[in-house]
């Protein structure tokens, strides 16, 4: 199958410098679309032309490729970086992307709850309901599920909620916990001791 007519328009205005061309001929080699083979690698690369020049959707569009290993090998920080010009642009599904990968701290991904919650309340504002739907998971208590409760988070790292005191120290006395035996390793490799029933210090969190 030729290229359609359109198609080869718009390749020659991309070829030019237009992002918006460059753009669908991305997303047309993404679905096999106007006479163009299905064809990831070179989608990925007319979303990093657009990308480059700073355009939010290409950017968007880069970062979903990253994220899911489309057209590039899959690469969490990539996605985050390219996720994030866009989601400070106001792209919506950006701002899901990007708070979803800080809020889980996906493999090279620092996780940083704070600044996850701030991306996907600004999708979740402007209606993307996955957005929503990660952010009440999120509200949850990390030891016994209850959600919209006074929680309590670790100040050290601000990355675990826990209703009340009881659930915090149930939760940190579990041998398997990985929050407390990532204390426990930092104060050992500190030179000071620490025993598993001394948890972080925690504060008061109701967001």
């Amino acid at each position: 199958m030729a290229p359609s007519e359109r198609a080869k328009q718009a390749r020659r205005a991309a070829e030019g410098g237009s992002v918006d061309t460059q753009v669908s001929l991305a997303l047309w080699h993404l679905q096999g679309e106007e006479g163009l083979q299905q064809d990831d690698v070179k989608a990925a690369a007319w979303f990093r032309k657009a990308a480059d020049l700073g355009y939010d959707a290409a950017q968007f569009g880069l970062a979903n490729c990253f994220f899911r290993g489309t057209g590039v090998a899959q690469n969490f920080a990539q996605a985050a970086e390219w996720g994030r010009k866009a989601a400070d642009q106001g792209i919506a599904h950006a701002q899901h992307l990007v708070g979803k990968l800080y809020a889980l701290g996906e493999v090279g991904v620092k996780k940083d709850l704070p600044l996850g919650k701030k991306y996907l309340e600004l999708s979740a504002a402007q209606g993307n309901e996955d957005a929503a739907a990660l952010l009440k998971e999120l509200r949850k208590c990390v030891a016994c599920g209850q959600l919209d409760v006074h929680h309590m988070i670790c100040s050290r790292c601000h990355n675990r909620r826990y209703c009340d005191r009881t659930c915090q120290l149930r939760h940190w006395n579990s041998p398997t916990d990985p929050h407390s035996l990532h204390f426990v390793k930092r104060r050992e490799s500190a030179g000071a001791g620490v025993s598993p029933s001394e948890p972080a210090d925690f504060s008061a969190d109701k967001n």
